[in-house]
């Protein structure tokens, strides 16, 4: 039985040890190979005196930062993930939360490091895994570790701009490879093609199912899904089979109608988790791949990338709404309404709540915001947690959850509670929009409609009165010839206010 992330790679290695892992832009690593590096790396940590401490990685997304990723594992460690685009603000607010013991970097960007991370100590990769005294002192290190201990921390923005770092344990990321690999067969002839950087949850499974199943990760570069195109070239020239993407991203692919212009691809399954996917792209994308299988995930960060999960196993209108399905395995979803009642009928709305082994410890250095987000389940006998998650849902009549919207997206207007993702579902139904994004004026009390596509505000007004209530339609249409999206994919919703909410 695995206990931790590492013992993936140890069972993995010696079986496929010269099976290509990764493919990166400038080189492909073997399991063997990875393994190599990855100890290395680790024992230059542990000659430092590190254990169960911090590290920061300062990186391109590269088969480097695999390594060095698996490096601080196996080192007893855990790791941090650094965003090389990221302002320096941003940079030294993860800092002073996180206080790394080390920092890992490249040649490229050693002297970038150096200018912000003042005197702190800075191991450069290239010299790390040139560093090879033998596996003992990384195998006295791994009797001393425990599924519970910390892998990696990974920042989100939080809700005030100050960066959350949520803490996941090795436990918790092996379970959900095994979850991910089980439900959909990902074996040795898994090929994935990584869209996500690799500090964001969802390259979760492009990092560790390849561990697990000697599968192989193809790390595009993010600067290339600019070009739709170029991105599918790769993906025929390495037989990607798999993709695990956001919504955003592949509803890009079906707004440029790329599929119809390009050599068809041996997909087997297709994934989508971090937003919510339209039904009108997903049509797109089943079109064109009739026999492949399509799933929507859902999950925070704080729940290890996806708690629960919905197979597309029935045709979906394009104004109707997917489910985000069932719990996934060692997970229990609690829904809690307004008056603090557990939610099981049909129809009723509350707020889903996460409890199971996907359940992050809390966020690192924050003991005030990890209480005020993991709560004792009150309808357990046991001390089980839970994570509120902000998120509205609803049982359907199959029993399947079904997402609402956030906590912080429902407004009142004028006398009316409503969803601004209700709105956003019913834009994405029309035609000839492409993206769009709903934000309120508390202080007008007006919703605006931010939208990219070929329609008009008239055209759009029109299409909107046959879909929605008269108090849901929009006051205010703000058209962008592009879309805003963040760092992870996603519309920009907070850019976006900063620009039209005065």
């Amino acid at each position: 039985m695995c206990r931790l992330i590492t013992d993936l790679l140890d069972i993995t290695s010696s079986k496929y040890p010269d099976k290509t892992a990764f493919i990166g832009q400038d080189r492909s690593i073997t399991f063997a190979e990875l393994s190599g590096e990855a100890y290395n790396i680790a024992n230059c940590l542990i000659a430092k005196g590190h254990f169960r401490k911090p590290v920061l990685i300062y990186m391109e997304k590269s088969v480097s930062l695999v390594s060095s990723f698996l490096g601080v594992a196996y080192s007893g460690n855990f790791y941090t993930p650094a965003d090389t685009k990221m302002p320096e603000e941003r940079i030294r607010k993860i800092l002073d939360t996180l206080d790394p013991a080390t920092v890992i970097t490249d040649k490229a960007h050693a002297d970038h490091v150096r200018s912000i991370m003042g005197d702190r100590d800075i191991l450069i990769f290239e010299d790390a895994v040139l560093h090879f005294p033998g596996p003992d002192r990384v195998r006295e290190v791994h009797a001393r570790m425990t599924d519970t201990d910390t892998l990696y921390v990974l920042f989100t923005s939080g809700s005030t701009g100050t960066p959350k770092g949520v803490i996941i344990s090795h436990r918790a990321a092996v379970d959900f490879t095994d979850w991910i690999s089980e439900c959909y067969g990902f074996n040795e002839t898994t090929v994935f093609a990584n869209q996500a950087q690799l500090y964001f949850d969802l390259s979760l499974q492009d990092v560790f199912a390849p561990l697990r199943n000697g599968s192989t990760t193809v790390l595009i570069p993010n600067r290339l899904y600019a070009s739709p195109v170029r991105v599918w070239k790769k993906i025929i020239e390495h037989k990607v089979n798999t993709l695990v993407w956001i919504p955003s991203m592949l509803s890009l692919f079906a707004n440029l109608d790329v599929l119809a212009h390009v050599d068809r691809a041996d997909l087997r399954t297709v994934l989508f988790c971090g937003e919510v996917m339209p039904v009108k792209q997903l049509n797109y994308w089943i079109r064109h791949y009739p026999d492949t299988v399509f799933a929507n995930l859902y999950g925070p960060t704080e729940c290890t990338e996806a708690c629960t999960y919905y197979n597309i196993e029935r045709p979906f209108g394009d104004d109707e709404v997917l489910p985000i399905g069932i719990p996934c395995s060692n997970t229990e979803a609690v829904v809690i309404a307004d008056d603090g009642t557990q939610v099981t009928g049909h129809g009723v709305t509350g707020e889903l709540c996460i409890g199971g082994i996907c359940l992050s410890d809390g966020y690192y250095n924050d003991p005030e915001k990890t209480k005020a987000s993991f709560i004792q389940n009150p309808f357990s006998v046991g001390d089980g947690l839970l994570y509120k998650t902000g998120d509205l849902v609803c049982y359907n009549g199959s029993g399947e959850l079904v997402y609402v919207g956030r906590k912080d997206f429902q407004i009142k207007i004028r006398g009316y509670r409503v969803e601004l993702g209700d709105i956003e579902a019913a834009v994405s139904t029309v035609e000839q929009v492409c993206y769009n994004c709903c934000l309120f004026d508390p202080s007008e009390e007006k919703i605006i409609l931010v939208y990219s596509g070929d329609i008009d505000e008239q055209e759009l007004k029109s299409a909107l009165k046959n879909k929605l209530q008269d108090y849901m339609i929009p006051s205010e249409y703000r058209h962008r010839q592009q879309m805003l999206f963040n760092a992870n994919g996603k519309i920009d919703r907070e850019a976006l206010a900063k620009e039209y909410i005065i």
